[in-house]
Formats: structure tokens, C-alpha cells, sequence
């Protein structure tokens, strides 16, 4: 690939990364860590990730378990799933957190699919702006002299052959998701 397009890939990546970090916290009625690896926790003063805390396991279909490391934030982890409203009722044993994933209904899963909708927009916003950022920085590049119009039109071509790609690919993205969680 062009090495002018080398930091807008980069960022798009980065994007692409975002949506798949965000779309894992979107449970599908299977246990999966990264629901609730990202969930802040208020710990040692200051805002902790839950993965930060304790070993976070799901040794059934149906149940995670997070082995917390201090006994003395158990509580925290506790009151920080259940802000997070993602419908799971946490049980405590000693050190052990455990999250029972109930089935989802219909309903709930409807709910979830348009969440995917909304993640899947913020992404192709972004790579949009992306886009246009890029665009931006070489528009005042032409109108200093540094690349010719010509240039300028070349970076462009390569620039939206490359956000039609990650756009397809969001949507790709998308798909697997919304069956996965239309799945029964």
C-alpha cells in the first residue's frame, strides 16, 4: 500500500479494533469473558478494568466466573456488574464471582441487534471522518504547493478504494454479529 496512506490505515485499524472490543461486550446468550473484562471498577482509588482485578473464566456455556485477587474488592466488582445493567445478577463465594448468563428472549435480542446497528454507524462515521481528515490535510498540502492536483487526485482514488474496503468490512463485521446473536 501507498506509504501517504500509512497513518489513515493505521487509524482505520484502530477503529476496526474499537467496533470488535465493542461488539465482544454485546452478550449473545453464551458465555463470553469479554462481556465484562472493560467494566470499571472502582478499586485502590481509582477506576480499574475488571480484567485488571481477577481472572475471569467461563467454564460452562451458561456461567462465567471471575477469581478476584483481593478479597477486599469483591463488593466493588459486585456493585460495578450490576451498574453496568447487562441484565446479569452476580452470586459471591469468598473470592469467587459468579455470573449465571440467562437465556435471552426474543425481545432482549432485538434490543441487542440494534445496539450492534448503532456500534456499526459510530464505526463507519469514524472511518468517515477518517476519511475526511486525510482529505483535509492533503486539500491544504495542494494549496501550498507541496503535491500537485494530480497527486492530489491520486492520494484520493487510493483513499476511498480504501474506506470502500473497511466500510465492507464493518458491514461484514455487522453480519456475523446479528446472526450470532439471532441464534437460538
Amino acid at each position: 500500500m501507498d506509504p501517504i496512506l500509512t497513518e489513515t490505515i493505521q487509524k482505520i485499524e484502530d477503529a476496526l479494533a474499537h467496533l470488535r472490543m465493542e461488539l465482544a461486550g454485546i452478550r449473545a446468550g453464551r458465555a463470553n469473558p469479554a462481556l465484562i473484562e472493560n467494566i470499571p471498577v472502582d478499586a485502590y482509588g481509582s477506576k480499574m478494568k475488571l480484567v485488571e482485578l481477577g481472572t475471569i473464566t467461563a467454564p460452562q456455556p451458561t456461567l462465567l466466573v471471575v477469581q478476584v485477587w483481593d478479597a477486599g474488592l469483591v463488593n466493588s466488582v459486585v456493585k460495578a456488574i450490576l451498574e453496568e445493567n447487562l441484565g446479569l445478577n452476580p452470586a459471591t463465594d469468598g473470592q469467587l464471582v459468579r455470573l449465571p448468563i440467562p437465556p435471552l428472549t426474543n425481545e432482549r435480542r432485538q434490543e441487542f441487534v440494534k445496539l450492534t446497528h448503532q456500534k456499526l454507524e459510530v464505526a463507519r462515521v469514524e472511518v468517515r471522518q477518517i476519511r475526511q481528515d486525510s482529505r483535509q490535510t492533503w486539500i491544504h498540502q495542494k494549496e501550498s504547493g507541496e503535491i500537485s492536483e494530480d497527486e492530489l487526485f491520486r492520494r484520493e482514488k487510493l483513499l476511498q478504494e480504501l474506506v470502500d474496503k473497511n466500510i465492507e468490512e464493518v458491514e461484514e463485521i455487522g453480519k456475523g454479529k446479528e446472526e450470532e446473536l439471532l441464534e437460538i
